[in-house]
């Protein structure tokens, strides 16, 4: 399904499913957004954690780009209305004006609502990305230790 948006009085649609799938700097975005954020905590390293911080506008409007261009893409099911990164920043710009006030104005939000979108569009399954979560959790990693020299 997707997220309706009424932004500037136009209705934009949200949604995460096959053209966001194939926009590779979609996942890699998140993916090491979350990356780098979860080894400064576990690390308790304040400046990596600062700098995963820095890049949560970045991503949100990479991530609010990709789900613009299912329904608004330059491509024969989109309206044309999203041709680029910078049409989706202006329209992310004019989101983040508008709610200014209720608290949802700000790039965080605006990830957290992209996320959001995600999970109910089932992208992670889409892309494969729960599959290769899952697959990890059950290899279990065997000590380098107990290899001989030739096989480390």
């Amino acid at each position: 399904m997707y997220k309706v948006l009424n932004i500037e009085g136009k209705e934009f649609h949200l949604e995460y499913s096959i053209e966001a799938s194939l926009y590779a700097d979609c996942v890699s975005s998140l993916t090491s957004l979350m990356v780098e954020i979860e080894t400064a905590s576990s690390e308790k390293n304040i400046k990596d954690v600062l700098k995963g911080v820095s890049n949560i506008p970045q991503t949100a409007l990479v991530l609010f780009y990709a789900g613009l261009m299912e329904a608004h893409g330059d491509h024969s099911d989109g309206d044309g209305t999203v041709r680029s990164m910078q049409d989706a920043k202006h329209i992310l710009s004019a989101y983040l004006k508008e709610h200014k006030d209720d608290g949802t104005g700000n790039f965080y939000s605006v990830l957290e609502m992209c996320i959001q979108q995600m999970t109910e569009d089932d992208f992670f399954n889409l892309v494969g990305l729960s599959a290769m979560i899952a697959q990890k959790s059950k290899t279990r990693k065997m000590p380098q230790d107990h290899k001989r020299p030739s096989e480390k």
